[in-house]
């Protein structure tokens, strides 16, 4: 999926403002009293984070049959969305061994299963490509997340209440999906494409996402006790895996590489010298493309062009303690 002016533009434009915020003037206030950390020091917390937002992949274009015969179909032949609308709880650590290098991690885990519905809806008909000819909609069963995050930062540049800092991360993002009575019909009145599932598990769905990337970030000590912070992090080189199984023993496996964008705004509270609070928006932008293997059972069916693409944004609120 081919990244878009408009995600370009914001790319662009929040680098321009890291850019300027960097370039403030040099001749800032000094801070009025002991910075809230220490030259070593361990933070601990832990939080709620509400997540929104989906996954949307879709298959077409260019095709290779088993025995070696390329096609080119519908493009998208078929498209799929899976919900992201989740509660987790997240631990976030971090280790200030010197003053200017910083050590961060943090996992989370959904805490519920997303209300709304994985939605597939098929192309089949050349004739009149943008019509829908089949449609389903399926209920999350169940839905495991596991995001695990770690930068390591340096902070490169200090002037009175201002500081700058950069790094080098790495996120790994995994979702596996079951999804159960499924309703299909056919908007476009072809027979033979209405069904119903019952209670039974109608597809699965796994998606990996693995993003080394590189953050900049700034800070600002607002007050003695309240502490601003922002970064933008950029994966240019990311991979991606995906695994579908359906109810009639079709299975999917996507391999896709392409770009991420990371933003992360918060506020740090000390309650008092070793408590404090913090909370944040983060959000995620993902874009990748590649191809996806299809097997009947043990046969193999071919290959065809996928592409997709997630967006999640999350508000987060954690209490954490200083050592």
């Amino acid at each position: 999926m081919k990244r878009s002016n408009s995600g370009n533009a914001l790319v662009l434009g929040l680098s321009f403002g890291l850019a300027g915020l960097l370039c403030a003037p040099q001749q800032l206030q000094a801070a009025s009293a002991t910075q809230s950390y220490l030259p070593q020091q361990l933070d601990l917390a832990l939080g709620l984070e509400a997540m929104t937002g989906d996954t949307e992949y879709s298959i077409g274009g260019n095709a290779v049959l088993a025995n070696g015969t390329r096609t080119t179909e519908l493009s998208p032949a078929s498209m799929l969305e899976w919900p992201l609308d989740i509660w987790l709880v997240k631990i976030d650590a971090g280790w200030t061994f010197n003053p200017a290098w910083r050590v961060n991690g943090t996992v989370k885990t959904n805490l519920s299963d997303p209300n709304e519905q994985i939605i597939d809806r098929d192309w089949l008909t050349s004739s009149m490509p943008q019509r829908v000819d089949v449609y389903s909609a399926s209920d999350v069963s169940s839905l495991d997340t596991l995001i695990i995050d770690i930068d390591l930062e340096w902070t490169f540049w200090q002037q009175g209440l201002w500081s700058a800092y950069a790094g080098a991360g790495y996120q790994h993002q995994k979702f596996a999906y079951k999804g159960g009575s499924t309703v299909q019909h056919s908007p476009s009145g072809l027979t033979g494409y209405n069904y119903s599932s019952g209670n039974r598990t109608a597809v699965t769905y796994d998606v990996t996402y693995s993003m080394p990337y590189l953050l900049l970030g700034s800070e600002y000590q607002l007050t003695p006790q309240l502490r601003l912070t922002g970064n933008l992090s950029v994966a240019p080189l990311i991979g991606a895996e995906d695994e579908t199984l359906l109810l009639r023993n079709k299975t999917t496996q996507g391999d896709l590489d392409g770009f991420a964008c990371l933003i992360d705004l918060s506020g740090i509270y000390y309650l008092t010298p070793w408590w404090y609070l913090e909370a944040g928006l983060h959000h995620v932008w993902i874009d990748v493309e590649g191809e996806q293997y299809q097997m009947l059972g043990d046969q193999a069916l071919g290959k065809i062009d996928m592409e997709a693409e997630s967006k999640q944004t999350s508000g987060y609120l954690s209490v954490g303690y200083s050592f």
